[in-house]
């Protein structure tokens, strides 16, 4: 080999080599920003979304034209948050439990899953999922 060419291949085989050991870049999450409604549900009952991104992760806000608010977080590449609507039941054993619904959402597809107890926290109910899919509105 030419003593330039010996050069060269010394020169490039550190930036080669940190490429090569380079962990991968983490894409930032997609965020959830605006007005959102469910597509098969009823128009008129809108989300709004604010989220964001900071060292200490994503975080933000949903709340509903009906009334509630709640913190929401990204985990697991999906927005999750949870739902204390109003009702609930007396349990058996005489204490009440508030009617809680868990939700999580791709921010890619808008696509959903609503997950809920029939006998919301008393013993003896069945958690059942139910896929949704969200439209931005505004």
């Amino acid at each position: 080999m030419t003593k330039v060419l010996h050069l060269v291949v010394a020169a490039a085989t550190p930036a080669i080599a940190g490429v090569a050991l380079a962990a991968p870049a983490l894409a930032a999450p997609t965020l959830l920003n605006g007005s959102y409604s469910e597509v098969d549900g009823d128009p008129m009952n809108v989300w709004t979304i604010s989220t964001s991104c900071g060292p200490a992760g994503c975080t933000g806000t949903v709340s509903s034209n009906e009334g509630w608010q709640t913190p929401t977080t990204y985990t697991g590449g999906r927005w999750v948050f949870t739902v204390s609507k109003p009702g609930g039941l007396i349990c058996d054993d005489g204490h009440y439990e508030p009617a809680v619904v868990s939700m999580s959402v791709d921010p890619v597809t808008l696509s959903g899953v609503i997950s809920s107890d029939s006998n919301y926290g008393c013993a003896g109910g069945i958690v059942t999922h139910a896929p949704f899919q969200l439209q931005k509105v505004g």
